[in-house]
């Protein structure tokens, strides 16, 4: 008898606690610690993917109208105003096509790294390691002609992208070293790094200004209308997504990215060579964000200089990413919609008093609304059953 007692279960429910609970109150009772668990659904539809982001966009949209009423404005008059300035005629909705090139590449930077489960929260340096590339390979071989330039000039910029984010990589895969605290630190490195370089080795002669010579008109990248800003970059951008989408789903690299987002270990055991195709993904993932930098100095800048540096497109296309799950074409959307967000935002501040900031605020609500839609489309709560007896 003593050995039946101690081999029961010590948390094996006693008689009097059914009566015991008889009593208690219903609400207690279903959110006691360990009555539910979340569980990751098997199958998920992307119809029911695409319903939940539009209700989550819908909520935004309602959030953003509630906060523009306490600021004292009509929705209606801000959200007409926003569009207006983002798509309103074919000026404002080319220009909202400028602000989406580099979305759009550096959206691909983090959706790539991400679906192979590496957080890539570097883009804003590979970004500007892009830039960087393309002005030393403009500084250093000024003698090549145009085509075979232009050529050098992106392929420097991916080259000093990937190169960034290899560095990342590499501690990941060698060291262990966290992805995301070491591609967030190598941000502020370039960052400092290019502060050296515009206040000295590239420093203008003719200015007083941290910033470059401005490059000659040779090397402008070709507009699509004379009076529009909008380039060959964003051309350039929309071959990215077919070749990314290209790479992700027909190519070995592609299923052995997806097969490391899912489950490194299995992947592993798969024959699969884990550390490897990290440091590759990270690669093609800085190169994305370095050609976003040479797209941005050689289509509209033409100089470096902290306003350059200044841009927060590395950390913005992170979020065109994730709002987009992760898919190719989706950042095409995400990037234009978030775009629309940013050049719609002077238009609004202008016409209704709207401070722009409130932009900032919109991200941030779609975002965090866009996730947990993703939470519950992918994710479900299931009551764990309590066996007695």
């Amino acid at each position: 008898m003593s050995e039946q007692v101690a081999d029961a279960p010590q948390d094996s429910p006693r008689p009097d606690d059914h009566e015991a609970g008889a009593g208690r109150d219903p609400l207690s009772m279903l959110f006691q610690p360990g009555a539910w668990r979340l569980e990751r659904r098997l199958h998920t539809r992307p119809v029911y993917e695409l319903y939940a982001t539009l209700i989550a966009l819908a909520i935004t949209a309602v959030i953003i109208g509630l906060l523009v009423i306490i600021v004292g404005v009509s929705p209606l008059d801000a959200f007409a105003s926003l569009y207006e300035g983002a798509f309103g005629n074919r000026e404002s909705a080319l220009e909202t096509l400028v602000q989406a090139t580099p979305l759009i590449l550096t959206g691909l930077c983090a959706a790539i790294a991400f679906r192979a489960g590496v957080w890539n929260i570097g883009g804003q340096g590979q970004f500007i390691a892009g830039a960087i590339g393309t002005w030393w390979v403009y500084d250093t071989m000024p003698g090549l002609p145009a085509p075979v330039l232009f050529v050098a000039m992106f392929a420097g910029a991916a080259v000093f992208g990937a190169v960034w984010a290899t560095v990342a990589s590499v501690l990941l895969v060698r060291y262990g070293t966290n992805e995301i605290l070491t591609t967030v630190m190598l941000n502020f490195v370039i960052d400092s790094g290019l502060s050296w370089l515009l206040s000295g080795p590239w420093q203008a002669n003719d200015t007083p200004y941290s910033q470059t010579e401005r490059m000659v008109e040779s090397t402008f990248l070709p507009r699509f209308f004379d009076d529009s800003r909008l380039h060959l970059g964003f051309a350039l951008a929309l071959v990215m997504v077919a070749v990314v989408h290209f790479l992700v789903r027909r190519t070995t690299l592609g299923f052995e990215l997806r097969a490391i987002g899912v489950n490194k270990q299995a992947a592993s055991y798969k024959g699969v060579s884990v550390g490897a195709a990290i440091i590759a993904v990270m690669a093609i993932s800085g190169a994305l964000a370095g050609l976003a930098g040479a797209g941005e100095l050689l289509g509209l800048h033409h100089r470096i200089n902290f306003e350059f540096g200044g841009q927060a497109v590395g950390f913005t296309g992170i979020i065109v990413a994730l709002v987009a799950r992760l898919h190719p074409a989706g950042v095409i959307v995400v990037a234009v919609a978030f775009a629309g967000l940013i050049n719609g935002a002077t238009q609004m501040q202008v016409g209704t008093g709207i401070p722009a900031a409130l932009v900032d605020v919109i991200e941030g609500v779609a975002l965090v609304l866009v996730l947990l839609a993703a939470v519950a489309c992918r994710y479900r709560l299931r009551k764990i059953a309590h066996h007695h007896g």
